[in-house]
C-alpha cells in the first residue's frame, strides 16, 4: 500500500511562502535552506522548494513505498505515465509520474524513516478532478489505492494516517470554490478557537467555519492561491444517539398486536426454553440380518387358504401372514358388484309412486 508521504509546494517566491505557513499559520519549521523548508507536521509532511524558472506555482504529492523499482514496473504495466527515471537522492529513491488531469505525483522509497511531527495534522490531500469515474478508476485501478469511503461528491482512499481524497472540480466557467487541481487540509482539534488566533495573526478566511454534518470547516487561500482546508472532525456519537437512531421515524406509527398469532396446525414452543424431543429419530435403513440367514424359496399363494407358503428367508423381520391373497380380480369384482348395488337403490328412489309418496309426506 501505497502511504500519503508528503505534500509538496513549488513556489516562485519562497521568502513570502514562508512566511505566510510560519507567522500567519504557526508552523515550526523542522529543516530550512534556500532551496528545501519542511515543517514539523503530523500525518503528511509539508515542504516548500523554489518552482523551475518560468513556471507557476503548483502542488506535487509524494508517497512512500517498500520497492519504487517494482511499484514503477506496475505503474507502466497499468498504463500510468511516469515523466523520468528512479533518481537516487540522499535520503532514498525518487521517481515522479502524472494522474490522468495531468496532476504532479511522485513515489518515494526512503532509506530511513519520516517521522511525525509535533504540529498541525495535515490529514488530507484533496485532487479537484473534472472526471470523478476516471481519477477514481486511477488511484483505485492504477495505483491500487484501497476505497475506504465513496460517495458522488467524496471519495476517500485509505494511504496511511494522511487520506487521499477525490472532489468534484467545479466547470471552468464557474472557478471559484475548489478551483486548484490540488489542494490539502489540516486537522484541528477546536477550530472555533484557532481560526480566532489565526485571524488576530493576518490570516483571511475564505470562508467562515460551517458545520457540514460530519465536522466543522473553513477555507483559506496562501499566497500562491493554493487552497488550504482546516477542518475539525465530528466527535463520536454517544452510545445512547446510536441506540435511539433505530426508533428514529418521521412515519405514522401503527398499531401492532403485543403477540405474534400462532398459525393452525403450528408447533407451540417457548421462546425461553424448548422442550427436548425423548423420541428417538427414526431411520429408514432396515435391522441387519444374522449370520445363519439363508435366502428361501417362497410361492405367494401356495399355503393354506392360499397364503404364502413360507418366509423369505429365515431371518425375515416381515414374517409372511397367513391372509388370503385375493388379487385384483376379486377386488375389482368387489367394486363392480357395490357399484351395481348403489344404483339400484338410486333408481328404485326416483320411481313415480316413490316420487308421489314423498311429496304427500313433505305436505302433511
Amino acid at each position: 500500500m501505497f502511504r500519503l508521504l508528503e505534500v509538496l509546494l513549488y513556489t516562485p517566491d519562497m521568502a513570502r511562502l514562508r512566511c505566510f505557513y510560519e507567522r500567519v499559520i504557526g508552523l515550526a519549521y523542522r529543516t530550512a535552506s534556500d532551496t528545501w523548508t519542511a515543517y514539523d507536521t503530523k500525518g503528511a509532511l509539508l515542504a516548500l522548494r523554489p518552482a523551475p524558472a518560468g513556471q507557476s506555482a503548483y502542488v506535487e504529492l509524494t508517497f512512500s513505498t517498500d520497492d519504487v523499482e517494482g511499484a514503477v514496473r506496475a505503474l507502466r504495466a497499468r498504463g500510468a505515465e511516469i515523466t523520468g527515471e528512479i533518481r537516487m537522492h540522499g535520503w532514498g529513491h525518487l521517481v515522479r509520474f502524472r494522474d490522468p488531469e495531468g496532476n504532479a505525483l511522485a513515489l518515494a522509497e526512503p532509506t530511513r524513516e519520516v517521522e511525525e511531527g509535533d504540529g498541525l495534522a495535515l490529514g488530507t490531500a484533496i485532487v479537484n478532478t473534472r472526471d470523478m469515474a476516471a481519477a477514481k478508476a486511477f488511484y483505485h485501478h492504477v495505483m491500487g489505492l484501497k476505497v475506504a469511503m465513496d460517495t458522488p461528491w467524496w471519495t476517500q482512499f485509505d494511504t496511511g494516517s494522511a487520506r487521499l481524497g477525490l472532489h468534484p472540480r467545479p466547470p471552468r466557467s464557474a472557478e471559484g470554490h475548489y478551483a486548484k487541481p490540488l489542494a490539502f487540509g489540516f486537522s484541528i482539534p477546536d477550530l472555533m478557537d484557532w481560526s480566532e488566533e489565526a485571524r488576530s495573526r493576518g490570516l483571511n478566511f475564505a470562508t467562515a467555519p460551517r458545520d457540514e454534518g460530519w465536522g466543522l470547516f473553513s477555507d483559506a487561500v496562501d499566497p500562491d492561491g493554493n487552497e488550504i482546508t482546516f477542518y475539525e472532525p465530528a466527535a463520536p456519537p454517544a452510545l445512547e444517539e446510536e441506540l435511539a437512531e433505530a426508533f428514529d421515524d418521521d412515519g405514522i406509527p401503527h398499531h401492532t398486536a403485543i403477540r405474534k398469532q400462532v398459525r393452525k396446525g403450528s408447533k407451540a414452543a417457548s421462546r425461553v426454553a424448548l422442550r427436548p424431543a425423548y423420541k428417538a429419530r427414526r431411520t429408514n435403513s432396515r435391522r441387519r440380518p444374522s449370520a445363519t440367514t439363508q435366502s428361501v424359496v417362497s410361492v405367494r399363494g401356495a399355503g393354506p387358504n392360499h397364503s404364502r407358503l413360507k418366509p423369505k428367508n429365515t431371518a425375515d423381520e416381515k414374517k409372511a401372514r397367513v391372509k388370503p391373497a385375493i388379487g385384483r380380480l376379486k377386488k375389482a369384482q368387489g367394486a363392480t358388484l357395490a357399484q351395481k348395488k348403489r344404483a339400484v337403490a338410486r333408481a328404485s328412489k326416483g320411481k313415480p309412486v316413490k316420487r308421489a309418496a314423498t311429496r304427500a309426506g313433505k305436505k302433511r
